[in-house]
């Protein structure tokens, strides 16, 4: 497939999925943005085509068709109620994906894990005992999700596992290791996480492997109180 050939985006309406459009845009790429809800006109990025899409339940093989590569920012923001009964995007909403993929002769995806799918040392234990048993069920998905892409035939995927997201503007200054966090680093920015990615298909690295991205932040960023602050926990 050309490479200027359309960018598929799923999610592309997130915090991280807005950043990947914002990164391809300016490296003057042709983008096609999907979302189950679109964004107000305002909330746009310009010079983005955007599709309403509804990956569970909708038919996308025809939006898809010419475009080069797939990144899904898809993601279950946290919640009492998603956190006890996550909706299927990692792991249906993937699957639906590498379905249509595979009908529109795609073999390119990067998709968004999450470290904390196993043990991470450099990961405060406070974290561990603390947001991990919150998180269980949307890291469980992941993990699924990351098993099906490992045991589709011919598909060429990228599973990024960020630090915890943190939403901050870009620096270019992400530390990639390969699957586990490098030390001293537990956060990930949004735009930093989408440049990564973006990058990932552009120079078809990380193949079939599970990148960790984050880098070290300043202490407001990364101690107990931010953690209660962001996800609700007392």
């Amino acid at each position: 497939m050309s490479d200027a050939a359309p960018l598929a985006v799923f999610g592309a309406g997130g915090k991280t999925g807005t950043e990947i459009l914002r990164h391809a845009v300016r490296k003057g790429m042709e983008v096609r943005a999907f979302e189950h809800t679109l964004p107000e006109p305002s909330d746009r990025v310009d010079n983005v085509e955007y599709l309403q899409c509804d990956v569970l339940n909708d038919d996308f093989s025809s939006e898809l068709e010419g475009c080069r590569a797939v990144i899904s920012a898809l993601g279950i923001e946290f919640s009492p109620s998603t956190a006890i009964d996550p909706p299927p995007l990692y792991t249906e909403g993937t699957r639906k994906l590498v379905e249509a993929m595979s009908t529109t002769r795609i073999s390119r995806i990067v998709v968004i894990s999450a470290a904390f799918v196993e043990p991470q040392p450099s990961v405060p234990a406070w974290f561990e005992l603390t947001a991990r048993p919150a998180l269980h069920n949307i890291l469980e998905q992941m993990r699924a999700m990351e098993d099906l892409l490992e045991r589709a035939k011919g598909l060429k995927w990228t599973a990024a596992r960020p630090g915890w997201l943190l939403d901050e503007p870009y620096t270019g200054e992400a530390v990639i290791s390969d699957e586990r966090l490098a030390e001293g680093c537990f956060r990930c920015r949004h735009a930093d996480l989408a440049a990564a990615m973006l990058e990932f298909v552009c120079e078809n690295t990380w193949v079939n492997a599970k990148p960790a991205i984050a880098r070290p932040e300043e202490d407001r960023f990364e101690n107990v109180s931010a953690l209660k602050a962001e996800l609700g926990i007392d």
